[in-house]
C-alpha cells in the first residue's frame, strides 16, 4: 500500500484479515527533498552499482534476477530495463 501521505486511513477488508495479510509502513521525504536528490544526482553524476540487467520483458531473465536476490549473490542493483536506452526521464 502506498500514497497515504494525505491521511492515516487504510481500508482493510475481511478477505485480507482471513489471509493474514500484513501492512508495513515506511516514510518518504517531501517533494523538495526528492527534487534536491534529483539535482544532487545530476550535479555529481553519481551512478548506482548495477549487478545484473534483464532487458525487455524476458521472463527467464527476470526470473534469473529473482534467483540472484534469493541467493543474495548480487552486488549492486538488479535492473529490469523496460524502455529504450537514452530516453530522457520526465522527472
Amino acid at each position: 500500500m502506498y500514497g497515504m501521505t494525505t491521511g492515516p486511513k487504510a481500508p482493510f477488508f475481511m478477505q485480507a484479515v482471513l489471509k493474514n495479510i500484513e501492512i508495513k509502513g515506511s516514510t518518504m521525504g517531501s517533494r523538495k527533498e526528492f527534487k534536491d536528490m534529483i539535482n544532487f544526482i545530476k550535479e555529481t553524476k553519481a551512478k548506482p552499482v548495477v549487478s545484473s540487467v534483464a532487458r525487455g520483458l524476458d521472463i527467464d531473465a527476470i526470473d534469473g534476477l529473482f534467483e540472484e536476490m534469493k541467493k543474495g549473490s548480487q552486488f549492486g542493483k538488479l535492473v529490469i530495463e523496460v524502455s529504450k536506452e537514452n530516453v530522457q526521464s520526465k522527472l
